[in-house]
């Protein structure tokens, strides 16, 4: 089964409206946000590019795509207020660019969007976003959102299927959760100018109840691991790209462990062509297996975060090709006032030491170029999944 959320555009002009999607993708203006964070002066005109020439871009564009992703992004807790006094996109005026100039934008949203319900018995963290929170995602450009986390019925059952309305109304399609194991189980299918691209997500962490059966609501997890590569398989048989989510994982720890290794290359050797991973709270390393890129932990986002380390985050644009992956370009941020700010000057440079030591443990190089990181994609270890 497959949730299809693919628009109607034409086809006609689909070569050209790739090349210069990509080229706005590539060579985006990347503005510095307002507030705290160690940002500089530096004009939001600037642009940085991704550092593929644009005559190869054009020669590929029509196999081409580029898919922004990012982490948690939590509307209610000590984000709300700020909803409150300053809209809904408010949390987007940095880190939006980053979404609008990709093909697809992808975030694990850490909490239900209703006006109703109670929270969750027993848990020690409840989050629930005001109902136009959804429209914030909309304008921002990000275009789906996992659900399969364990905040997603924190209010009940009833908050959780308010949810997808909300996120429906404002054309954000899901993933990793529905009204039965068949709907969360299966891909919520975008289009990129003519390319379909699947997006799937599964949750490690839940509590008691919460993953969904074949006759009632919930998330699709991840203990079922030949479930999970069935899933991935069915859904690359339908698709040209698939992106697989994962909320995984141990809470601030700058390291996957190896249960996460394992299941992300389950992903990729079921034909995921590009892995995003949350739920420490803190980023962990990149890593290229088989030429597809795992992003292990993209941090949080639009968050309340209580400490130092889980303010610095990231988000990464990934330029995804048959072979995987062309190139990846790392935006480093840093979230004042619940929200993500673009960085730049020596607080870039040194978050972004720091991400590469991160992906070097894993085997991976990251080169940072003009504020930016930025990893090369091997083709000759690309070649197509069985």
């Amino acid at each position: 089964m497959v949730k299809d959320f693919m628009g109607g555009k034409s086809r006609c002009s689909a070569v050209a409206a790739l090349a210069v999607a990509l080229l706005a993708a590539a060579c985006v203006a990347l503005p510095v946000g307002c507030g705290s964070g160690g940002n500089s002066s530096k004009s939001p005109t600037d642009k940085v590019s991704i550092d593929l020439p644009f005559g190869e871009l054009a020669e590929r564009a029509e196999k081409l795509v580029t898919i922004a992703g990012a982490g948690d992004v939590n509307f209610g807790d000590g984000v709300t207020p700020y909803l409150s006094s300053g809209g809904v996109d408010y949390p987007w005026e940095s880190a939006s660019a980053v979404f609008t100039n990709a093909d697809l934008g992808f975030v694990n949203l850490e909490c239900c969007i209703s006006s109703g319900g109670t929270p969750a018995p027993g848990k020690a963290y409840t989050f629930r976003g005001p109902v136009d929170s959804a429209a914030g995602l909309s304008h921002a450009g990000v275009k789906v959102v996992s659900l399969a986390n364990n905040h997603s019925k924190d209010f009940g059952t009833g908050a959780m299927l308010e949810t997808f309305e909300h996120l429906k109304e404002n054309n954000v399609a899901y993933c990793g959760a529905g009204n039965n194991a068949a709907e969360a189980y299966s891909a919520a299918v975008l289009d990129a100018h003519g390319r379909k691209v699947a997006f799937l997500a599964f949750t490690w962490v839940f509590p008691e109840g919460w993953q969904a059966t074949e006759s009632s609501p919930g998330c699709a997890v991840t203990f079922d691991h030949d479930r999970v590569a069935s899933a991935i398989k069915d859904a690359k048989s339908k698709s040209d790209f698939v992106v697989a989510s994962f909320h995984w994982g141990i809470e601030l720890a700058t390291s996957p462990d190896g249960d996460q290794r394992e299941l992300a290359h389950l992903a990729v050797d079921s034909g995921a062509d590009l892995v995003l991973g949350h739920h420490p709270h803190v980023v962990q390393g990149l890593e290229l297996y088989r030429n597809r890129l795992i992003a292990y932990s993209l941090g949080n986002f639009i968050f309340s975060p209580p400490r130092e380390i889980s303010s610095k985050t990231f988000a990464v644009m990934a330029v995804l090709g048959p072979e995987g992956l062309v190139q990846a370009k790392i935006v480093p941020m840093y979230i004042s006032a619940c929200r993500p700010v673009i960085v730049s000057g020596s607080a870039a440079a040194s978050w972004l030491g720091t991400v590469a030591g991160y992906c070097r443990e894993l085997g991976t190089g990251m080169t940072v170029r003009n504020e930016r990181g930025f990893i090369d994609g091997s083709p000759a270890q690309g070649k197509p999944a069985p």
